[in-house]
């Protein structure tokens, strides 16, 4: 059996009289992509906040490679091993592509500042590990030919592929892509399928939300169903598309419709 790389137990997620997420439980595998899906306001962006230690649950608990989320601060859990993108771009636009990737590699530095200031060998030679691993990451992407170009200035779809890159630079166990496709164009989401799934036989495990429903049932290995914060679907693609709660979640047909 797969090692488990996440797990969510009996996860409710509150703020007020609102329940965002209540009582969800699911797990991903070692080097699995899945699938979160469900309708707008569901609670997937909730499921990666309580993940990511934006929020902190307020019943239940995440486990990370065994060990509980709970309490941790955010840059820990990045530091843990736990990297995301999200639904709007957030690169360092003044940067180029190269240097966005080299900061993400910052999370495993060794030498201190005094060492960077200074010029220590130590630190030269991490430069330069970091910027060769950088390359490594955007070559892997597919965007290697941006390395020196600002992000600001990269096309749409190579900005959404560098919040991957940049994401991979902190060495994830697991990997959060959150609507990856946004704004994609058809031929641009067969190639971000591809990408997900070379992230995924390099070794990587991978959560992704995503409202493509094609892109998702195409590159997940398991999908997840939320809606109105509760889990109604967990099984391979083909299963939950069949899946007649899920059917009724996204077109709104009523339980006693023939």
């Amino acid at each position: 059996m797969s090692e488990s790389v996440l797990r969510l137990e009996n996860v409710t997620m509150q703020f007020g009289g609102l329940v965002a997420l209540n009582d969800v439980s699911f797990e991903i595998k070692k080097q699995e992509i899945l699938g979160l899906i469900g309708p707008n306001g569901a609670g997937k962006t909730t499921v990666f906040n309580v993940i990511t230690g934006v929020y902190q649950v307020t019943k239940g608990d995440i486990k990370f490679l065994g060990k509980s989320l709970k309490g941790q601060k955010r840059y820990k859990i990045t530091y843990g091993g736990i990297a995301r993108t999200f639904q709007n771009i957030r690169l360092w636009g003044e940067m180029t592509a190269l240097e966005n990737v080299i900061t993400a590699t910052d999370t495993h530095k060794k030498s201190g500042l005094l060492s960077g200031l200074f010029g220590l060998p130590i630190s030269r030679k991490e430069e330069k590990r970091d910027k060769a691993r950088a390359q490594e990451i955007l070559d892997f992407i597919g965007i290697g030919e941006y390395a020196d170009r600002l992000a600001k200035n990269l096309p749409y779809g190579v900005q959404r592929r560098l919040e991957i890159a940049r994401a991979l630079g902190t060495n994830p166990k697991l990997l959060l892509l959150d609507e990856p496709a946004a704004g994609f164009n058809p031929a641009e989401k067969v190639e971000l399928a591809k990408t997900i799934r070379k992230i995924r036989d390099a070794g990587y495990t991978v959560l992704l939300i995503e409202h493509d429903m094609s892109l998702v049932m195409g590159v997940s290995d398991r999908v997840v169903v939320i809606d109105f914060g509760q889990k109604i679907a967990d099984d391979l693609p083909a299963k939950v598309q069949n899946d007649k709660r899920v059917v009724e979640a996204y077109l709104g047909v009523p339980d006693d419709a023939s």
